[in-house]
């Protein structure tokens, strides 16, 4: 018990001591800015002169890129001018067409007992007789398939994806 006493008192004594210490030094501390103003005065007065010199130097130097700036536009404006006036002299160019490549003519043809047709006449036979079944047009046909069954003597067909076995006669 007698530690804590005496532990305290030693608080409050450094307390107080550091309290009287800290109002010391801000009494000498006020007492040297009363005494230095002028000092003070001095270092404003000379950031002020700083800034000032230094807004001087920026505004110079975007002048100068000003300047810069603009004669680059002339120098590419008179640039283009001339190369528009290059470009109207040339001649337009001639196109050329290319020369369709001659088609080979394809034919074929089915022999079988005697007989003979070709896969065009079977296509023709298919849209006429799809044509009338139906009531549409030939335009109407984006697909059509054919199969060729000789041993039946028949062609079956599928046009636009519909397939019900149909058929002409070969």
């Amino acid at each position: 018990m007698a530690t804590k006493r005496t532990t305290k008192k030693a608080e409050t004594m450094a307390a107080k001591k550091a309290a009287k210490t800290v109002a010391e030094v801000k009494a000498t501390a006020a007492a040297e800015v009363k005494a230095e103003p002028s000092k003070a005065e001095a270092v404003k007065t000379a950031v002020v002169e700083t800034v000032k010199a230094a807004t001087e130097t920026v505004k110079a130097a975007t002048e100068s890129v000003k300047e810069t700036a603009k004669e680059a536009v002339k120098e590419t404006a008179k640039a283009s001018a001339k190369t528009a006036g290059k470009a109207e002299a040339k001649k337009p160019a001639v196109r050329r067409t290319a020369k369709k490549a001659a088609v080979a003519a394809e034919e074929i043809f089915i022999q079988y007992a005697g007989k003979e047709f070709t896969t065009k006449d079977v296509v023709a036979n298919v849209k006429k007789a799809w044509t009338e079944m139906t009531g549409k047009k030939e335009e109407d046909i984006q697909d059509i398939k054919v199969y060729v069954k000789t041993e039946e003597n028949k062609a079956y067909y599928v046009v636009n994806g519909e397939a019900e076995g149909h058929y002409v006669e070969l």
